[in-house]
């Protein structure tokens, strides 16, 4: 089996896998919905949510069908040798061109399902507030942030790619050198996350309109809800997203020393003042974690992947073959880094799939944790209320199949939630009593 056969073939078996997951999730909106969700849709509204479901089910298998005659294309085409001649050879300009030709072939059917998503679906159902020239706006900042984040990476894996035979002496470094060199790869590559973070963060704010919250009492209550926390939040912002679209949300920005609310202005005219709160109260809970057995799994398989990148450099035959497999199933003489990225991606899909499950598990346990917090400030009831007008409103899927929850979601299922939050509420009850 060439490198091509093997893209396509795990490309196959992730498309089989959510089919099979798709006919389970058809299987659970069969069945009645749960006491706990019961009342979130009456009969009218939950037929609406299966109608949208069933039409973003056939614009999704339209995409998928699309980007495999894409993918297919694009891995037999023939024209990476002719790519690499017409640049002459030099890994960046074969990088900076097949990268080109990839967006180039993706970027129109991308435009336009989303198109139709916005302007057919969402709008049909309500919830699209955007016109022509602001979709063609947030669309091309989407695009261009896109791009900068996936060429930055490829550009920072070839040039250290390229770099690695001279900076270890033909991979012949002593041990002690290897572990500087890692040190100080893995410090660009940190550099370079923060760097493309603060470039999001830059896009985030022209897609949207950012004013500051407030001054009140309503602020007032929410700074008090930080107190305990070690990491409080000094920034409270509105942003417009009723300029887009009708949803609700708030959320937490993180980014090393900077941190700050994002409430959507539709939330503040929709919602009750105590129904913020417990929302905030929510992401508060976030910011009062404490570290636990699965933050500690985490930083340990992070420091067995740079153990065996270490490793890697000391016996770098498992590297050379891969690469020298790619540069054949191509017929290309030289390292192409996106091709190289297309086959790395494929082998490494297993501990990939295994990654994301651990990941799902440790983020479902945080926000199981963070609404503790909304309980723990008397707001249980507000956040459930507030959830199920949310999954109302927007049509959420209130009772996912439990075997997709557990692969995909990394939010608990909202019926589990509730079930949670309850059960968090009625232990808290004697304590709160007896004081």
């Amino acid at each position: 089996m060439d490198a091509k056969a093997l893209i396509v073939l795990v490309t196959l078996v992730e498309l089989a896998f959510g089919l099979i997951k798709q006919k389970l999730a058809d299987r659970q909106r069969r069945l009645p919905l749960p006491p706990e969700v019961a009342d979130v849709y009456d009969a009218d509204r939950y037929r609406r949510y299966l109608e949208y479901v069933a039409e973003h089910k056939k614009l999704g298998l339209a995409e998928s069908a699309v980007s495999l005659l894409i993918l297919l294309g694009l891995l037999y085409a023939g024209i990476y040798p002719g790519i690499e001649r017409s640049c002459g050879g030099n890994p960046y300009l074969i990088l900076l061109a097949t990268f080109g030709l990839f967006r180039a072939a993706e970027i129109l059917p991308e435009i336009a399902f989303s198109w139709y998503d916005t302007f057919r679906i969402e709008e049909k159902y309500g919830f699209n507030k955007m016109d022509g020239k602001e979709f063609a706006r947030h669309t091309a900042l989407s695009i261009l942030s896109e791009a900068v984040l996936s060429l930055s990476l490829l550009l920072l894996f070839a040039f250290v790619g390229e770099h690695l035979p001279q900076w270890t002496d033909g991979f012949s470094l002593a041990p002690g050198r290897v572990v500087l060199l890692v040190a100080g790869i893995a410090a660009l590559t940190a550099a370079a996350v923060l760097l493309l973070s603060l470039f999001s963060l830059f896009i985030l704010k022209r897609q949207y309109h950012f004013t500051p919250f407030p001054e009140g009492g309503l602020k007032d209550k929410i700074m008090a809800l930080q107190e305990g926390s070690r990491k409080k939040v000094r920034i409270l912002n509105v942003y417009d997203e009723s300029r887009k679209s009708t949803a609700k949300n708030a959320f937490l920005l993180k980014l090393l020393w900077h941190r700050e609310f994002g409430i959507a202005d539709n939330f503040l005219t929709q919602n009750a003042d105590r129904e913020l709160l417990a929302v905030l109260s929510h992401e508060i809970g976030h910011l009062k974690h404490r570290k636990n057995a699965l933050d500690f799994l985490r930083y340990a398989a992070i420091g067995l992947a740079i153990a065996l990148f270490a490793l890697l450099l000391r016996h770098p035959s498992p590297v050379l073959c891969l690469t020298a497999w790619t540069r054949e199933s191509f017929g290309i003489a030289k390292n192409n880094y996106v091709l190289l990225t297309e086959v790395l991606g494929a082998v490494l899909t297993p501990a990939g799939f295994a990654a994301g499950l651990i990941g799902n598990y440790r983020s479902r346990r945080e926000e199981y944790e963070a609404d503790r917090e909304a309980v723990k400030n008397g707001y249980g009831e507000e956040l459930i209320a507030t959830f199920k007008r949310i999954s109302s409103d927007e049509l959420v899927n209130v009772n996912p199949h439990p075997a997709i929850e557990f692969l995909d979601y990394d939010h608990p299922g909202m019926a589990n939630r509730i079930r949670a939050i309850r059960s968090a509420a009625a232990q808290a009850a004697p304590q709160q009593d007896a004081d």
